[in-house]
């Protein structure tokens, strides 16, 4: 089972700036797109992935935030919200670490999930 990161960001993004904001971490790491673009992996090679970005949704009202997220920093609206998994082990979490790396970068709060 995966891990969960959600990064809100206050600016605009896609799925592909939030891969390539990652994958600055580690000059190795390459980006594959899955299912048309609309997923992008983070991978240290063909076949260890370290982070998934699985969308990105423009976030208008902060109650659906306050609901699920009732720990997360206030974000002022409209925000971009960015779900992102990497799996266990110590691939995920480099994967964690460069997402948190990369989150001033995309000016976002990053929450990783089961800390």
């Amino acid at each position: 089972m995966p891990r969960e990161v959600t990064l809100l960001c206050r600016g605009p993004v896609d799925v592909r700036e939030v891969a390539e904001a990652i994958v600055l971490h580690e000059d190795s790491w390459g980006v594959r797109a899955l299912d048309d673009g609309s997923i992008m992996q983070v991978c240290r090679d063909a076949d260890r992935p370290v982070v998934t970005v699985l969308g990105v949704h423009r976030v208008e009202s902060s109650d659906e935030v306050e609901r699920i997220l009732p720990d997360a920093p206030v974000v002022q609206t409209p925000f971009w919200w960015a779900d992102v998994v990497t799996p266990f082990g110590p691939d995920g979490e480099e994967g964690i670490d460069a997402t948190m790396s990369a989150a001033p970068a995309l000016g976002a709060v990053c929450i990783v999930h089961g800390d």
